[in-house]
């Protein structure tokens, strides 16, 4: 996906194919490929990433990205629980912040490009917990220099599952975990999809502890705008993804985010089945 911010467009495609010609994926090193979309350790610098890929016909990348952290990995011993039943749960490792160079092709001109970004990666048995019909991710990276990753994992009440799980990433790339009892997500907002009907709760007001110091935080994670929703037309599973500015409690901008949010156009259960 691409966000155009001043042309105020989402562009985005979704892709499915089993290894073959056309795909295919190493076990023993990051080298994955989809068609022309594809992303792979630099042979002879393992300290870089290649990505490149297209949208369509509408835009053409290709980035270089650049550790500024060590690989981090959320959970107890390398294992992320979403849920009570001991398959839901996955194997969860994250660059929380690499440096980015590059070149993107956009409605027929070429520009050199930079910044910051977050790569996740999650091996999992894709199972939600009885009771449980989405979720609600964030990747946060604040201008101090550290990272906070959320997830709310939600119940079909609307409340948060006891597994959802708050972890703070410090300069030195060391992970703290709160539990849901330590964090507090809800919507300020609603945007609801045209295409899908699907209601969404954006903005987000994230209420958390900062374990430097043990006093509260309040965050706020704003759309750069609404209209961030991937459809679902070849998954079946359509849901909000998209950019947003960070501002603290007195509505200073002190980073940037990436919000997730599932199960609101239909119960996942029901497509996970």
């Amino acid at each position: 996906a691409l966000v155009d911010v001043r042309g105020q467009r989402f562009l985005h495609e979704e892709r499915l194919n089993r290894e073959g010609w056309d795909a295919r994926a190493s076990v023993e090193t990051l080298d994955i490929r989809n068609g022309n979309w594809s992303l792979r350790l630099a042979e002879g610098d393992p300290g870089t990433i290649h990505l490149r890929g297209s949208i369509r016909g509408d835009a053409v990348l290709a980035l270089r990205l650049t550790p500024s952290k060590p690989l981090v990995f959320f959970g107890t011993n390398g294992v992320s629980r979403k849920g009570a039943a001991p398959d839901a749960a996955s194997h969860y490792l994250t660059f929380p912040r690499l440096r980015v160079e590059g070149t993107l092709t956009l409605d027929g001109g070429d520009r050199q490009v930079g910044g910051e970004a977050w790569m996740d990666h999650e091996i999992s048995s894709s199972q939600l917990d009885e009771g449980q019909v989405g979720w609600d991710w964030a990747g946060i990276q604040l201008q101090d220099g550290r990272e906070i990753m959320a997830y709310r994992m939600r119940r079909r009440d609307g409340s948060a599952d006891p597994y959802s799980t708050l972890a703070w990433v410090d300069r030195e790339g060391v992970v703290t975990h709160l539990g849901a009892a330590s964090f507090r997500w809800s919507g300020t907002g609603t945007w609801k999809s045209p295409g899908t009907g699907a209601v969404y709760p954006v903005p987000v007001k994230l209420e958390t502890l900062d374990p430097a110091d043990g006093q509260p935080v309040t965050l706020y994670l704003e759309p750069l705008f609404p209209a961030q929703e991937l459809t679902g037309g070849l998954g079946g599973v359509a849901y909000w993804e998209g950019a947003c500015r960070v501002l603290d409690g007195r509505r200073r901008e002190v980073g940037s985010a990436y919000v997730e949010l599932t199960g609101y156009a239909r119960d996942l259960r029901e497509s996970f089945r």
